[in-house]
């Protein structure tokens, strides 16, 4: 039955009207996140909050903001910019993962990686050849999914 669903996974530009069942996948990987690593405190109106930030790449030609549906319904997302690289250091553009996650309630194989090479897609038509992302270090499932793809890791310091 799974591989069935799996068949029907479309990958597409996100519209606003997806907004309202990414922000629960969104919400979800966020308070998963804070089990594990308390470092980010989650603000009471972080959906609201989230979804005007998303409203706002939607508009925003240096975004491309991808879902993943099955059956008419948002499993995933993943959200890349188009930003400056490091400065002295090429390339002098870059595109960078601002925001990604996929649903923790139904094992879709393939889903994190189909909307990855839609981004690449998305980058290369521009002509930029890379793209960052920043790995939440208590997070074994997002550090698997991006450890075979990473030349560098970016790390923070807590300032206490």
């Amino acid at each position: 039955m799974r591989l069935n669903k799996i068949r029907h996974l479309a990958i597409r530009f996100a519209v606003e009207e997806d907004l309202r069942q990414a922000v629960l996948v969104w919400n979800e990987r966020a308070s998963l996140l804070q089990q594990s690593d308390d470092f980010q405190p989650l603000n009471p109106e972080r959906m609201l909050d989230w979804q005007r930030q998303a409203s706002s790449w939607l508009t925003n030609d240096k975004c491309a903001f991808f879902v993943g549906e099955v059956n008419k319904s948002i499993c995933g997302y993943m959200v890349i910019m188009i930003s400056e690289g490091p400065a002295g250091l090429g390339p002098a553009v870059v595109g960078t993962v601002i925001d990604m996650a996929v649903d923790l309630h139904e094992s879709r194989p393939g889903l994190a990686g189909a909307l990855l090479d839609e981004a690449c897609k998305w980058l290369k038509a521009r002509d930029i050849a890379y793209l960052t992302v920043d790995v939440p270090a208590r997070y074994p499932v997002e550090e698997a999914f991006w450890r075979a793809r990473l030349r560098f890791n970016q790390n923070w310091l807590a300032l206490s």
